[in-house]
């Protein structure tokens, strides 16, 4: 009998469900598999709306957009990557990064995939997942980009700051308002808001001006 995820404890399986569902696609067994996948996911779902684990939604968005069609899956992701936003977690916010990446560039689309890997990258680097930053770094590569050429954000003002906060930290510094930011990022502006507080908490300033000061030219 093949291993799936309909075995063994209800709680523990749905923590699985959303390896399995990655694991499957990857290796090419989507559409064998793909009435026991979207059972699994149909099961997850369930889960999602009772359980209080705030990752579950984007878990499940990003089961969704691992099986969605090619017309759907950019939506998928997006959706996924805001509720990341909302939730939190550097690393499974990678994870979502990653495999978004990975599908933009095997569609050749691999300017747009560049982004979400080199995200990727830096997170895996900074939560210690030496095996998903090498995966990361691989994607990378492959899109076109040396990892070497990838700013190394261990060091100077930004690295208390998530990827996300650190991009939305570098709009604000450069005079961009909110909306903006959000226009640009393909985010709303209530999340920049949120993300903006945290950066500002996170680096012990109080102001726009005092951010714009930090990462200037004459700032750290």
């Amino acid at each position: 009998m093949r291993p799936g995820p309909r075995q063994g404890h209800f709680a523990a399986r749905m923590l699985a469900v959303p390896c399995y569902v990655e694991a499957a696609v990857l290796a090419g067994r989507g559409a064998e598999e793909a009435g026991e996948l979207r059972a699994a996911v149909a099961e997850f779902a369930g889960w999602t709306a009772r359980t209080a684990d705030p990752q579950a939604p984007a878990q499940l968005a990003r089961c969704h957009a691992l099986l969605a069609t090619t017309e759907e899956a950019d939506a998928r992701y997006a959706e996924a990557l805001a509720h990341h936003d909302r939730a939190g977690g550097d690393f499974e916010r990678a994870r979502t990064q990653l495999l978004y990446g990975q599908w933009l560039r095997r569609r050749r689309r691999t300017r747009e995939a560049r982004t979400p890997l080199r995200d990727a990258l830096v997170a895996f680097q900074r939560c210690s997942a030496r095996a998903w930053a090498e995966r990361a770094g691989g994607e990378l590569r492959a899109a076109g980009e040396p990892v070497g050429a990838v700013r190394d954000t261990g060091d100077g003002a930004l690295s208390v700051l998530t990827p996300q906060q650190q991009r939305i930290a570098r709009c604000v510094a450069e005079g961009a308002t909110n909306r903006e930011v959000a226009l640009r990022l393909s985010l709303s502006p209530r999340t920049v808001d949120h993300h903006l507080r945290n950066v500002f908490a996170a680096l012990g300033i109080r102001s726009r001006t005092e951010l714009a000061r930090l990462l200037g030219p004459e700032g750290p």
